[in-house]
Formats: C-alpha cells, sequence, structure tokens
C-alpha cells in the first residue's frame, strides 16, 4: 500500500513588505500606491475620499 497523502510538502515561506496604499475611508477598498496615478484619488466602488496609509502585504 503506498502513502502518497503523507508526503510532507516543502513549507513555503512568504515575504511581506510594508507598502504605502490608498485606503477609502468609506468602504474596505484600497490599492497600492504604484497602482494610483492621480493626486487625490476618489474609492472606485463606493466613490469615497481615500487616504494615504501603510500597510504590511504579501509580496511573494
Amino acid at each position: 500500500m503506498n502513502h502518497f497523502n503523507n508526503r510532507k510538502r516543502p513549507t513555503i515561506e512568504h515575504v511581506y513588505a510594508e507598502t504605502i496604499i490608498w485606503q477609502c475611508s468609506g468602504c474596505s477598498c484600497w490599492s497600492r500606491k504604484e497602482f494610483v496615478h492621480v493626486e487625490q484619488p476618489v474609492c472606485p466602488i463606493c466613490k469615497s475620499e481615500m487616504k494615504r496609509e501603510a500597510k504590511v502585504i504579501r509580496i511573494e
């Protein structure tokens, strides 16, 4: 009997970095700074003002 399901998978270590984002003040929408090309963006979902913040995100 083969036990293929008992093989250990290699652990993957994720890489995180603090990144500047635009966070919506009305909903949970956010976007990374490098994808926003206007000086003061508006939320594409609820049209609220977006504020510049820092967030730790997974990059790999």
